[in-house]
């Protein structure tokens, strides 16, 4: 597909976007499971909701929401995230991200990270053409199935996990019932890692090419119709 066919800034109107998330993962610290309160002290007045893990789990990460709901923090000893649910561009989310991290690695001192991630959930509302989720609509997926293994789809759940440069993407497709409405929707679930060649001073362009990277995915599997709808200009 011809990448010139869209931007890594746009933002889309009909976005079937539900979900963000940027994480960074690293060595255990115990101190942040001690010192959980100083880091909160920092963020509360942003994050005031604190979601407590389940009793006689203290090691499961804290998440903090803000009033709206619709954006989290999850802490852990080994790990810290920023969850939105109502995303209104990468600058901005990671803009935010990057304000939480330095708080979070000046106030503990982390000697190295491991890990940096971006993940896109979509979810895609559809309607069943003679009882087959209408898959080619939305994205183009290549595979070649075996002799009398059909391309028909009543249902759908796959999980792909790729080796790319300097880390892995998890892309996962599946056929769902959204919880709120009973609505049948297509699931896409693009999580990249970032492994090799991380490091605090290059924690911006690190999140960059995780955001760009899992971007790509998204666009290189849609097809052109959908990214039409995706932009408002059809219906």
């Amino acid at each position: 597909m011809n990448k010139k066919k869209y931007m890594i800034t746009e933002v889309y109107p009909n976005s079937p976007l539900v979900e963000v998330v940027c994480e960074v993962r690293f060595p255990g610290e115990l101190a942040i499971e001690c010192r959980k309160d100083e880091f909160y002290e920092e963020i509360r007045d942003r994050y005031p909701t604190i979601l407590v893990p389940k009793a006689g789990d203290s090691l499961s990460p804290y998440r903090f929401e803000n009033k709206g709901r619709t954006a989290e923090i999850m802490l852990a000893i080994n790990r810290f995230s920023f969850h939105n649910k109502n995303y209104s561009g990468h600058k901005r989310f990671i803009k935010e991200f990057i304000d939480l991290f330095k708080t979070l690695y000046k106030m503990y001192s982390l000697k190295k990270l491991v890990r940096v991630g971006w993940r896109y959930i979509n979810v895609i509302p559809f309607t069943r053409e003679d009882g087959i989720v209408p898959l080619q609509r939305f994205i183009s997926v290549n595979v070649n199935l075996p002799e009398g293994v059909s391309d028909q789809f009543e249902n759908l759940s796959m999980v792909l996990i790729s080796k790319v440069p300097d880390g892995t993407i998890t892309t996962r497709i599946e056929s769902i019932i959204r919880s709120d409405d009973q609505q049948e929707a297509l699931l896409l679930d693009f999580d990249f890692a970032l492994t090799e060649k991380i490091a605090f001073s290059k924690i911006n362009s690190c999140v960059n090419m995780a955001h760009e990277q899992t971007r790509a995915i998204f666009e290189n599997l849609i097809t052109d119709d959908y990214r039409q709808y995706l932009r408002g200009e059809t219906i």
